[in-house]
């Protein structure tokens, strides 16, 4: 599972699958659905923030993005359009779904945090990205997908990066490094595919993270597919006690 600080938890697509009506309304009154969605993961997670210290137990570093918390941000994205688009045109339909869509993740919220926030021990980021460049070769013209992991020292592998796909229509060769591995990422796994669903692991063995992957003369391999990130290890709930201080 992806850490909730590594965002991009939910997508536009996610939206689009909630409200089929939203291409519609983003596009007739300006609105730009990835705005809303990063204003909806910054106020979760000062919400998410606020909990944990009141519950004195862990670091919003340590959240997991779980399914509650997708669908939350979900529908606070949807109210934050929602609430836009009335107060651009004060369109009572748009007032409706704003409040529909309000009272929707005021519900999801509670339910979230009754059910607990889920937490890893040791946090493993995920990375920026992978850098993909083409090279002088052999290989005949094609088009790859990849996405990168990193490990920490302990083994603990992220949740992949976002994909990045490189097309060469002449002969080719090609390489890939890691761009701006976090603190604690000690190792890197590159996963490519001549397919979007076909992505499998190119290392034999995690790669330190200054190493430059590059395409073998034999070409791809069809390793493991990239996993979701990491397992939780615990879940912070309510106290139900008031604290003083």
């Amino acid at each position: 599972m992806a850490l909730m600080v590594d965002g991009n938890y939910s997508e536009i697509d996610d939206l689009r699958a909630e409200d089929s009506k939203l291409p519609d309304v983003t596009n007739g009154e300006g609105i730009d659905p990835q705005e809303k969605l990063d204003l909806a993961a910054r106020e979760i997670q000062v919400e998410v923030e606020a909990f944990l210290s009141w519950e004195e137990r862990g670091r919003v570093e340590q959240v997991m993005a779980s399914a509650g918390l997708k669908r939350w941000h979900v529908l606070k994205t949807l109210e934050a359009v929602y609430r836009d688009a009335y107060f651009s045109q004060l369109n009572d339909r748009y007032g409706q779904k704003w409040k529909h869509y309000l009272a929707l993740a005021a519900e999801q919220r509670q339910r979230y945090f009754e059910a607990g926030v889920q937490m890893v021990t040791h946090p493993v980021r995920r990375p920026f990205r992978v850098c993909a460049e083409g090279l002088d070769g052999l290989h005949p013209a094609a088009t790859y997908w990849l996405k990168a992991t990193v490990l920490d020292a302990e083994g603990r592998e992220s949740a992949p990066s976002g994909e990045v796909v490189l097309t060469s229509p002449v002969p080719h060769s090609m390489q890939a490094t890691l761009m701006f591995p976090l603190e604690n990422a000690t190792h890197w796994n590159l996963y490519a595919g001549a397919e979007e669903t076909s992505l499998g692991l190119q290392n034999a063995e995690p790669m330190p993270v200054s190493e430059t992957w590059v395409l073998p003369a034999s070409g791809l391999v069809s390793g493991r597919p990239p996993g979701d990130g990491q397992p939780v290890d615990f879940t912070v709930v309510r106290s139900g006690l008031l604290r003083r201080g």
